[in-house]
């Protein structure tokens, strides 16, 4: 993860590490010095990683997702933002503090926000989600439960017949090798996997799991309900060369 690179007054928010770095054009929640979450003032876009996981929820007419991660809730306050009442969020995390310092800072309350260990509701849960997003971390590695077998069985279980998995990997120089190994797990289970990023081999990328095959059919359904502008034109043409891994 990014450390903040913005000046501004910085409010304390508890006593546990999470504070506020806020000036005119962004709000950044930061944790023991690492950034957490961030808003822009002026745009619903970061032009960071958060944004490359918008595009998929435009393949569905109305996405039910899961946030496994919340952070300091960019993404859920994004999704609602752009989608308004066309969507549908739950969103869990192992943190019932990270969760109470997300609704302060950009979680929407329309969001069901669940306290829980991310693998294990996955395992359970009887519902059906047309888009899971995991963000989820451990310092700068996934927790292992996230890229093993059994959860990507789980995942492609209670996804809907064309869901897609999305799941932000910070690349770095040990990730890229883990990467294989996790993206060759996805296949067995029969997964489609591409990866959507500004630089592979720099800092994030968002590895786009679809149940659907084809990325050309994915990458139309998003244009068909993706309204373009000069703002969100970044992510179309990233999705529009969407590398198969």
């Amino acid at each position: 993860m990014k450390l903040p690179r913005i000046f501004g007054n910085k409010d304390k928010i508890d006593s546990g590490g999470f504070s506020v770095i806020e000036n005119e054009n962004e709000k950044v929640l930061v944790y023991n010095g690492i950034t957490y979450s961030k808003i822009k003032k002026n745009s619903v876009y970061t032009r960071e990683y958060w944004d490359f996981f918008l595009p998929v929820a435009y393949a569905f007419d109305k996405p039910k997702v899961l946030l496994i991660g919340v952070g300091g809730g960019t993404v859920a306050y994004q999704l609602v933002t752009l989608l308004k009442e066309n969507t549908t969020i739950d969103a869990i995390d192992l943190s019932p503090r990270a969760l109470e310092i997300a609704k302060s800072f950009a979680l929407p309350a329309s969001v069901n926000a669940m306290v829980g260990e991310g693998s294990e509701y996955v395992a359970k849960t009887s519902k059906r989600y047309d888009i899971i997003m995991v963000d989820a971390y451990i310092a700068s590695s996934i927790p292992a439960q996230f890229t093993s077998a059994g959860f990507i069985g789980d995942a492609y279980k209670v996804l809907s017949d064309d869901g897609i998995l999305a799941v932000n990997y910070a690349v770095g120089m040990m990730g890229i090798f883990r990467m294989r190994d996790f993206v060759a797990r996805l296949k067995e289970h029969g997964f489609s996997v591409f990866s959507a990023s500004t630089a592979f081999f720099e800092g994030n990328v968002i590895l786009v799991c679809s149940k659907a095959p084809d990325s050309g059919k994915l990458l139309e359904r998003i244009k068909q309900r993706m309204p373009a502008s000069d703002d969100n034109m970044f992510l179309l043409r990233s999705y529009e060369s969407l590398k198969e891994l």
